[in-house]
C-alpha cells in the first residue's frame, strides 16, 4: 500500500539517483513498518523549470507525498517523516525551504492491493 510520490523539477534526480532512491525508500519503509517490499511502490514526477515555486520565487521546490493505510501512532509517523527527509534531501540536494514531506492516511478499507482489500494495521 505505501505510495510514495516525489516531484522534483526536471534533472534533479538521474535515472540513477531515481533508482537508488527508490530502493533506499523500499528498504527504509519495508523495514520500518514491516510491510513486505512488493508492497511499496514509488513514482517519480517531474516538472519543467520556471514552474516550481517556493514563497512566490521560481525555485526547484522538492515534493514527497506519502500514501498510508491509518493506524499508525503519531511517533512512528513523526520518525518516519524525519527519516523520510533525510533520504529526500540527500538525494535532492534542496535546503530546507525548498523540500515539503506530507504523509496522507486512509482507511484499509479504501485501499487494494494485488487485487485485495487491505487489512488493518496490526500495532503489536
Amino acid at each position: 500500500m505505501p505510495l510514495y510520490t516525489l516531484m522534483t523539477q526536471d534533472g534533479i534526480l538521474s535515472s540513477e539517483a531515481k533508482t537508488r532512491l527508490a530502493v533506499e525508500l523500499t528498504e527504509l519503509h519495508a523495514s520500518y513498518s514491516g510491510v513486505p517490499k512488493n508492497w511499496v511502490h514509488v513514482v517519480f514526477q517531474e516538472y519543467p523549470a520556471g514552474n516550481g515555486f517556493t514563497a512566490g520565487e521560481a525555485a526547484a521546490t522538492a515534493a514527497l507525498t506519502l500514501l498510508i493505510r491509518t493506524g499508525r501512532p503519531p511517533e512512528y509517523k513523526r520518525e518516519l517523516i524525519q527519516r523520510l527527509w533525510k533520504l529526500f534531501q540527500t538525494a535532492t540536494g534542496a535546503p530546507d525551504d525548498q523540500i515539503v514531506i506530507g504523509i496522507q492516511e486512509l482507511p484499509p478499507s479504501q485501499a487494494m492491493e494485488m487485487g485485495k482489500i487491505m487489512p488493518e494495521i496490526s500495532n503489536e
